[in-house]
Parts: C-alpha cells; structure tokens; sequence
C-alpha cells in the first residue's frame, strides 16, 4: 500500500469514528446532572433532581451517580441532615467516571443565597463551607467561567461551526475581525435572553444552529470544486455575526437551566460569558497550530477525498438537524 493511500485509509477511519462519535453525542446539551439541595432549616436539607439527562429512571439517579457528602452528615434521599455543623466539607458524585458525564450541586441556603459547584469525571468531589461566607461569591464567580468553558468544550455542534468557520479564513487581521463579530453576536443574544426578552424558543433555535452548520461545509465544499471565493470569505465577519446571534440563545438556554436567582444574574451572565470565550479562544488556537498540517494532509489526500470530508460535515450537521426537528415535532 503506498504513502497516499495508507494516508486516504487513515483519513477515512478517523472521520468515521469522529462521526459515529458526533452522530451518538448531544450537542450543545452535554450530558449534565443537576442535584440541588434546599436547606430548610440550618444543616437540614431536603434533595432533588433537576437533571438526570444521562439517567432515564430519576429514582436511579442516586444509586448511579453516587452523592457524596461530608462524613458527618447523614442521608437518605430526598433528607440531608449535616447537623450543628452544617455542610462543610466533601461533596460530589462518585459515579462520574461510570457514566462519562458531569454533575452539578446547587446548594440554595436558608438566607437565600445559591452556591453552585461544577463536577467533573477528572474532579468528581470539592469541598464547600458555611464557615467562609465571604468567599462564596468568588466560589459562585468561577464555577459559572468553568460551567461556560466546560459548555463550550462539550458543545460539539459550536465546535464544528468554528473549525469550518476558520478553514475559511487566511489572515490574522480577518481572523481577529470574524472572532470579535462572533463574540459580540453572540453576547447580544445571550444576554437579552438571559434578562428577559423575548426570544425563540429553544428547540427551533437547535436546529437552526445544526442548518448554520451545514451552511458552512456547503461553502468550503463549493469553494473547492469551483476554485470560486464563497459568501463566507468575501465577507466572514457578516457571517458570523448573524450565525453568532443564533448561537448565543443556545448559550442563554443552558445558563436559563441553572435557574439563577434573578439578584445572582448579572454576575452569572457575565462569569458564564467570559467561560464560553475563554472555552473558545482555547479551541481556536488549537485549531490554528494545527492548520497548517491539515492543510498539508488536505493536499496530500487530493481534491475528491477533501470534498468527501466537507460532505460528511454537512451530513452531520443535517442529521443534528432532522433530530432536533423530530424532538420538538413528533408527528413529523
């Protein structure tokens, strides 16, 4: 087998897993429990499932992913007692790992306070506190950054509007001018849904997202067999500011989940944002150490194995989209 072919055979299993991957994953509404625990009375809480989006049976939420709580306090679901000592200590999930997902505790004090800490599989306990008060909003700051990260990171169908948005893309100057109209898109949104204004709702506006995906491979395929410039590098910061609009409600409705308290969402919102553009700046520079090597194996594969790939983006996308579609239409 010569170099071009193995390269070909190569290629051709790494896009097949990527999709088969893609195809079985729930973009933008990553795999996410939510357990919130309302403190009643002081160090007495009563427990309840918000999400079990990995778990179809809510009453085997709790023998799957495996609360844990501070040594002194004693549960039995939905009552959490943690006594005279309150709940200071080791929280988390144990079975985090056994289901490849991520967990939330959302701990709604007696003075009306919420704290919100984030679990992952490589993190699946921290430790809270009564005692430090004074830090829970600094706590309650950088969980909502991580909760932005963490939702840009596991939203695979934003991660691939981004790869076939910079493919498109050649100099730093466009590239800093498409990045910064995405981002101000995209906080627009995300901020008037956030506090209230009117906005679509949120099962349309998933599909829509997927159409804005299959938008861009149809470009970069176009551009490849017609040697023609496309919409989107004529005028890339057009494009992603009005796909960008579209994006940050499908920001908004993941931070809408968390139920913030109203006092609570300005900081929220802004904590949440600056995750998201963290999470995404991370990914585009990736993305950009490793452009130049795939621009390399796109020339080495030939004109006829690139274009397939540009059509296996666009086939996803459409079939994110005939999902999302099903979801909110069933008779369809």
């Amino acid at each position: 087998m010569t170099r071009a072919k193995r390269l070909r055979a190569a290629a051709m299993l790494w896009i097949t897993v990527c999709l088969l991957y893609a195809a079985s994953a729930h973009a933008h509404t990553p795999s996410l429990s939510v357990l919130a625990l309302d403190e009643r009375s002081p160090g007495e809480f009563i427990a309840s499932w918000e999400r079990t989006q990995a778990i179809q049976d809510v009453s085997a939420a709790y023998d799957l992913l495996k609360p844990v709580f501070p040594e002194h306090c004693r549960f039995a679901a939905p009552r959490l007692d943690c006594g005279e000592r309150g709940l200071t200590g080791r929280v988390g999930f144990d079975g985090l790992g056994d289901l490849s997902t991520s967990g939330m505790i959302k701990i709604k004090w007696a003075d009306g306070g919420t704290q919100i800490v984030t679990l992952t599989a490589a993190q699946p306990h921290v430790r809270v506190s009564e005692a430090r008060l004074d830090t829970r909003a600094l706590r309650g700051a950088s969980n909502f950054i991580w909760i932005g990260v963490t939702h840009i990171w596991l939203g695979l169908d934003h991660l691939l509007f981004v790869v076939g948005l910079l493919w498109l893309l050649d100099s730093w100057r466009v590239l800093f001018k498409t990045v910064t109209a995405f981002t101000i898109a995209h906080s627009l949104t995300l901020g008037a849904a956030t506090f209230g204004l009117r906005s679509p709702p949120t099962a349309p506006v998933e599909a829509v997202i997927a159409l804005s995906i299959a938008f861009i491979a149809v470009e970069i395929a176009g551009e490849a067999r017609t040697k023609q410039p496309s919409l989107t590098r004529k005028r890339p910061w057009v494009v992603a500011f009005a796909f960008g609009l579209l994006h940050g409600f499908g920001f908004a409705s993941a931070l809408a989940e968390l139920e913030v308290a109203r006092a609570e969402l300005p900081i929220a919102l802004l904590c949440f944002n600056v995750g998201v553009e963290l999470g995404q700046l991370v990914f585009i520079g990736g993305l950009l150490a490793l452009r130049a090597a795939l621009r390399r194996l796109e020339r080495a594969l030939g004109l006829r194995f690139a274009i397939a790939g540009y059509y296996s983006m666009g086939i996803l996308a459409m079939y994110w989209f005939f999902e999302r579609v099903v979801a909110f239409m069933p008779d369809v």
